[in-house]
């Protein structure tokens, strides 16, 4: 029978212990600064990018600073049906028009998990958003990417313990827990990708594996890329049970349903506030002949720009 992975909480080492700083100062006009949950992360991410400069391994500065990270990693290597469960994303932010995390520490997670290598600026998107973003040292008026994951947000607003969404749970891994619980929510019509899904969620902790998705609205951008193949794209916005510290209300779960592949893939999952979704499902923007673009860094193979198609709002039941 397999059985849920355990995972003790990373160590974090003493100050003393750290060859770098963190955390750093920002830079003046920087948007955001680091804080004492950016590390160890962003003090790894500047040795990890100083290792690749010098054509040093990587690998020492995980096992060095987050032995336990590097367990996850090695755990959902094995479990080929919770990587298949995501689709591909863009490492570039469009909005700050930079790329997200240096490409040599994304090749390095793509190595430690038996995935492909970047594409250019194409990546696997659960690596890049679970794994990656730990690692990202861009500053963007949200704060930095890592947010999502070392803030309670999500676990606060959707009742889970502290932590046990974040970098280093006390079961599963960081991947395997957010696959369970944004995939309760993607896949609840998709029979192929929720069958995937069980079969991979033994790498989930208890608490993820069990967990239900709460009634909420689903936004569905539905294209055709051809005569025989249709897109839809899709955000469900799973509410909270109250405002978190943070300002958020929702977690956010963007998908892709793509008629040439066997079953939906999830692209990413952050908190947002209740104006992000009140102008998400803003009737104005609902109905055929709207424009449709891919959005949240999510890369769709054929799919360029804006496409016309239909963009729908509706609710979906809890269970």
């Amino acid at each position: 029978m397999k059985r849920a992975i355990f995972f003790a909480p990373l160590f974090l080492f003493s100050a003393a212990l750290h060859a770098y700083q963190c955390p750093a100062p920002a830079k003046p006009g920087e948007p955001a600064a680091e804080d004492g949950l950016d590390c160890p992360w962003a003090g790894m991410a500047r040795l990890m990018e100083e290792n690749a400069a010098k054509g040093l391994p990587l690998s020492p500065v995980l096992a060095d600073y987050a032995p336990g990270l590097a367990m996850q990693l090695a755990s959902d290597k094995l479990n080929t049906g919770l990587k298949e469960l995501w689709g591909e994303s863009v490492n570039f932010d469009e909005m700050v028009r930079a790329t997200i995390v240096h490409d040599s520490i994304l090749s390095f997670l793509a190595g430690e998990l038996d995935l492909p290598g970047p594409r250019g600026k194409i990546v696997h998107a659960g690596m890049e958003h679970a794994y990656g973003y730990l690692f990202s040292l861009l500053p963007t008026k949200f704060g930095f990417k890592r947010a999502r994951w070392v803030r309670d947000d999500i676990e606060a607003g959707l009742g889970f313990a502290r932590g046990a969404l974040g970098p280093s749970p006390a079961e599963g891994t960081l991947l395997a827990n957010i696959t369970c619980v944004s995939g309760a929510a993607a896949f609840s019509d998709d029979a192929a990708a929720a069958a995937k899904l069980a079969r991979a969620s033994y790498a989930c902790g208890s608490a993820a594996r069990g967990w239900k998705a709460p009634g909420h609205f689903r936004l569905t951008e539905t294209v055709s890329l051809s005569r025989k193949r249709g897109v839809s794209l899709r955000t469900d916005f799973l509410p909270f049970r109250s405002v978190t510290s943070g300002g958020n209300a929702y977690l956010l779960v963007y998908s892709v349903k793509d008629s040439s592949r066997p079953h939906a893939v999830l692209v990413t999952a952050f908190p947002v506030g209740e104006g992000f979704v009140k102008n998400a499902l803003n009737p104005e923007y609902l109905g055929e002949g709207k424009q449709v673009q891919t959005r949240y860094n999510a890369w769709v193979e054929g799919f360029k720009g804006k496409v016309t198609g239909v963009r729908s709002a509706a609710w979906v039941a809890g269970e």
